[in-house]
């Protein structure tokens, strides 16, 4: 069995014996998100990870359907949370980019004008050329309309399968994956503040650090 998979099914099923009944209110999800319950969390989950696919294979079929379901159901909560978190920034009369397939957007606003830089996960590149553009913007000073390759809308790039990273900068590519970022919080600041540098060569300088975020695409 593929060894994501084994990890899903064994998150699930600790899932299952740490969680309390979330019907007892505000009082058990305090409990439930209380740090050290978190760590003890993560550190089973760990030990979990490293156990042999037999005891996956222990599990009847409607409960490997039932625990994927619940773990599925997990992971679009975390994945809304995150983009609504992206979504509630100004300017306000922004319309929210579209997230390239195969990669993702990091964005930050200064003032009235709102910036994401579009990059390419491995393996894949630009379909046009942005070596002289970093970032596409939307603000007061574009008429609260992105700047795009593209013909209107809110698509700012996509990416294709490709084995070069030649269409871009350097910087306009993750290391491995969108993904792999955020899973290591330590990979995604750093993209982030790479960002937040080259921004600075724009004279974009003040950036509010609670509009600073990272999305992927599918």
């Amino acid at each position: 069995m593929d060894r994501k998979l084994q990890t899903v099914f064994a998150l699930i099923a600790l899932i299952s014996t740490l969680i309390p009944d979330l019907t007892e209110g505000a009082e058990a999800c305090q409990d439930l998100f209380d740090n050290d319950n978190y760590l003890n969390f993560t550190s089973r989950l760990k030990e979990i990870a490293n156990c042999s696919d037999v005891y996956v294979r222990s599990l009847k079929a409607e409960k490997q359907g039932e625990l994927l379901q619940l773990l599925t159901s997990a992971a679009e909560r975390l994945k809304s949370t995150r983009m609504e978190a992206c979504r509630d920034v100004h300017p306000k009369n922004c319309s929210f980019p579209l997230i390239p397939k195969n990669g993702g957007l990091i964005c930050m606003t200064h003032e009235k004008t709102r910036y994401c830089k579009p990059m390419c996960n491995q393996g894949y590149d630009f379909k046009f050329l942005r070596r002289t553009k970093l970032f596409e913007s939307c603000g007061d000073g574009t008429g609260y309309r992105w700047t795009t390759p593209y013909i209107g809308g809110n698509r700012l790039a996509d990416c294709l399968e490709s084995s070069l990273r030649v269409s871009g900068m350097k910087t306009a590519y993750f290391p491995r994956s969108c993904l792999d970022a955020i899973y290591n919080h330590t990979e995604e600041k750093v993209l982030i503040s790479i960002f937040k540098e080259e921004l600075k060569k724009f004279s974009v300088d003040k950036v509010n650090s609670k509009t600073k975020c990272l999305l992927c695409g599918d």
